[in-house]
């Protein structure tokens, strides 16, 4: 039988391939946290990697601040 030109998507072990131009990002969060984030970006119709990335990019370029933990 003779292969169709088409090509066939390949899946890794984990689900599906990450789009051209971006990797995959392991972070640890607190447990409430990922659950009041999943709740708001469905109230947003966004996702928790669109979140991630524009915050990354705003701390990156200086937007955001990270705030110290005081020591006292």
């Amino acid at each position: 039988m003779a292969k169709s030109g088409k090509p066939t998507e390949r899946k890794s072990r984990s689900g599906p391939r990450a789009p051209a131009g971006k990797s995959p990002l392991q972070v640890l969060i607190d447990e409430q946290t990922i659950e009041d984030t999943k709740i708001e970006v469905i109230r947003q119709k966004t996702s928790v990697s669109a979140v991630v990335e524009k915050l990354l990019q705003g701390w990156l370029d200086g937007t955001y601040k990270l705030q110290r933990k005081s020591d006292g």
